[in-house]
């Protein structure tokens, strides 16, 4: 219980008081086989995880209907969702640089982070 609660509260600070750039992943235990992994490699940006079965308010705040979805946050406000269709997949090689893209738009970062396709 602890720890749905901490994670539950991570969250919620994470997407709603954020200032920076947050892309939030929402799955399902029994959708591993198509978790979104590649979320994790995105540069400049807080990654955080929604376990569904663990955070229906959290999934009702966030109009969560399928999985996985991921969505965009900076400033506490969504930018941009991605979801997976009737597969249940979210294309990495479409998506994975859509996102990061979007990520190097809403704020700058360190030359470590800086696209070397938009310089």
């Amino acid at each position: 219980m602890r720890t749905l609660l901490s994670t539950f509260l991570f969250t919620m600070i994470a997407i709603t008081l954020s200032s920076q750039v947050v892309v939030t992943h929402f799955n399902a235990p029994w959708n591993k086989h198509n978790k979104a992994d590649w979320v994790g490699e995105l540069k400049g940006c807080e990654i955080t995880y929604v376990d569904i079965s663990m955070s229906p308010l959290i999934c009702k705040r966030n109009k969560i209907r399928t999985v996985p979805t991921i969505i965009i946050f900076n400033n506490g406000k969504e930018v941009q969702r991605f979801q997976g269709g009737l597969s249940f997949r979210v294309s990495r090689e479409a998506k994975e640089a859509e996102l990061q893209e979007i990520i190097y738009r809403l704020q700058p970062y360190p030359p470590q982070y800086k696209n070397p396709t938009l310089q």
